[in-house]
């Protein structure tokens, strides 16, 4: 019987060592109140300068629409041959771009004024989530300011890397009049890497009325299984009976980043 106690005494401080062990590990330290990436309070407590903004994950339709959206470019080779492909069988898209891929290769887009929408993925792609709101305001101000010296009009879409919001960053991109896009599906490259027929198929079986689809037109080579079967996804889709959009046209939303 004594035994026993024993066993269940020593199985009980087991219990709360582990407990305690887990507590310490996952301690937090307490979050910034104002001016860090939780907060979506301006850091010196004056009013935001706007009364509120927008975030859209997919359009409101009952007409079969999506739209085509590529982050993270404009690059050498990568968009030059996503353009070709949606030229191809004239089909606009909405292009995340970097505000540092713009500075460097802005000229990729130059043929896309007009066509395409043009729209903010921060300067250099950043997790926005653990930045301040100083951080925030100025990695959107600066690839806003790029887009509109390179293509001649300021973006009013942003989205955010990763799909990470925080309150800082949603305060500075309605601060600056963004409205902040994610998606409702995706292309998955990392599964269907071995041949393009797992991408295609999970593209067809995806779409909805509405739909904003994620996809790449810079990073890892697996990405290039879409890139490369572009053709091949828009006309399956337009098989489905799908017809494409920028996010703007998709959305309702008033104003076409990057058109002249």
């Amino acid at each position: 019987m004594l035994a026993g106690m024993g066993a269940t005494v020593v199985g009980a401080l087991a219990v709360i060592g582990t407990e305690k062990a887990y507590a310490e590990a996952h301690e937090t330290s307490p979050l910034q109140f104002y001016g860090g990436f939780a907060s979506g309070i301006r850091p010196d407590l004056s009013p935001p300068m706007v009364p509120g903004g927008s975030v859209v994950w997919s359009g409101l339709t009952d007409t079969r629409r999506v739209a085509l959206t590529f982050d993270d470019g404009p690059m050498p080779d990568w968009t030059a041959r996503v353009l070709k492909a949606l030229a191809r069988h004239h089909v606009p898209a909405t292009f995340f771009v970097k505000g540092i891929n713009v500075q460097r290769h802005g000229a990729i887009h130059l043929g896309s004024i007009g066509i395409h929408e043009l729209a903010n993925h921060t300067w250099d792609h950043p997790d926005l989530a653990r930045l301040s709101y100083a951080q925030c305001r100025d990695q959107l101000e600066r690839t806003s300011a790029i887009i509109e010296q390179v293509y001649g009009k300021r973006s009013t879409l942003f989205r955010p890397p990763y799909g990470h919001i925080a309150g800082a960053s949603m305060l500075a991109a309605a601060e600056q009049k963004l409205i902040t896009v994610l998606w409702s599906t995706q292309m998955n490259e990392r599964r269907y890497g071995g041949g393009p027929g797992g991408v295609i198929a999970s593209a067809r079986k995806a779409a909805q009325p509405g739909s904003i689809i994620l996809a790449h037109d810079c990073g890892p080579p697996n990405r290039l299984v879409t890139i490369d079967s572009l053709d091949a996804i828009i006309t399956s889709l337009k098989a489905d009976g799908f017809a494409f959009a920028t996010v703007s046209e998709l959305c309702g939303l008033h104003s076409r980043a990057g058109e002249g």
